[in-house]
C-alpha cells in the first residue's frame, strides 16, 4: 500500500477544513441584515376643519391641530414582519387644548400609555378597536389614567366628551418600525435580507406600500410621497 507523504496529508487537512469553514460561514454572511433608510413627503396639503370648544365660556385657547408637522402622524414599518420579543416602553399622550398630544405614537407590545389631563375641563379616553377595547372614564385636570397595550394592531383612541379628539396607538410585535423626524427621514435597522414590503401609514391618508430589495449587509432605500400620485 502506497503511503501519503506527510506534507500532502497536512495540505489535505487544510483544504478540507477550509471547505468546511466556507460552508458554515457562507449562509451566515448571506443572511446579514441591513438598514432600510428613506424619506417621507406629503404631496398634498392635509386639511381639516378646526373644531370648536365644547366649553366656550372656559378660559382655554381655541382647539388646534397638533402636532404642527403632519410627518409626525406617519409610521413606517416592515409589513408582514416575523414576531420578535421586544422590551416594553412607557409613553405619554397628553390631553391639552382639547387635543391628544402627540396624536400618533408607535410602541412595542406590552407597553403602557399614560393619558394626563392638562385642561381645566373633564376628558375621557376610550377605544373600541379590535386590538384594544377599553374605557378609562372621565377625569379632571391633574389626573392621569394609564392603559397597557398587549396586542399588536392599530388602536384608535377617542374622548366621549369631545368628538374631535382622536389619537392612534400603533402596537408592534417586532422592532422594524419608525416615526419619521421633522425632516421626514426614517431608518429601519437590521432588516432581514430579501424582497420586503415597507409601508408608510398616515392617520388620514392610509397605507402606502413599497416593495424593496434588501441585500445582505447593504443599506436599502425607500422614499415615499403621500399620497402616491396617480399613474
Amino acid at each position: 500500500m502506497r503511503r501519503m507523504h506527510p506534507g500532502v496529508r497536512v495540505l489535505a487537512v487544510v483544504v478540507v477544513f477550509g471547505a468546511l469553514w466556507r460552508v458554515e460561514t457562507a449562509p451566515a454572511s448571506a443572511q446579514q441584515p441591513a438598514a432600510v433608510r428613506g424619506r417621507v413627503e406629503i404631496g398634498v396639503p392635509i386639511t381639516a376643519r378646526r373644531p370648536t370648544s365644547a366649553y366656550p365660556t372656559r378660559s382655554i385657547p381655541n382647539a388646534s391641530l397638533a402636532p404642527a408637522s403632519e410627518l409626525r402622524h406617519v409610521v413606517v414599518y416592515l409589513k408582514d414582519a416575523p414576531p420578535r420579543p421586544m422590551q416594553p416602553v412607557s409613553v405619554t399622550i397628553r390631553q391639552r387644548d382639547e387635543n391628544f398630544v402627540p396624536r400618533v405614537v408607535a410602541v412595542p407590545v406590552g407597553s403602557d400609555v399614560e393619558f394626563p389631563n392638562d385642561d381645566p375641563i373633564y376628558h375621557n379616553v376610550f377605544s373600541l378597536s379590535r386590538a384594544k377595547n377599553f374605557n378609562l372614564g372621565r377625569f379632571p385636570k391633574g389626573e392621569t389614567r394609564r392603559e397597557r397595550f398587549d396586542r399588536p394592531g392599530v388602536v384608535k383612541v377617542f374622548c366621549d366628551i369631545h368628538s374631535h379628539m382622536t389619537a392612534t396607538v400603533m402596537v408592534f410585535n417586532h422592532p422594524w418600525y419608525a416615526v419619521p423626524g421633522e425632516d421626514g427621514r426614517f431608518e429601519l435597522p437590521a432588516v432581514p435580507p430579501g424582497d420586503r414590503e415597507i409601508t408608510a401609514w398616515h392617520e388620514r391618508l392610509g397605507d402606502t406600500t413599497l416593495r424593496v430589495r434588501v441585500e445582505a449587509g447593504r443599506p436599502a432605500a425607500a422614499d415615499f410621497v403621500l399620497p402616491v400620485p396617480k399613474q
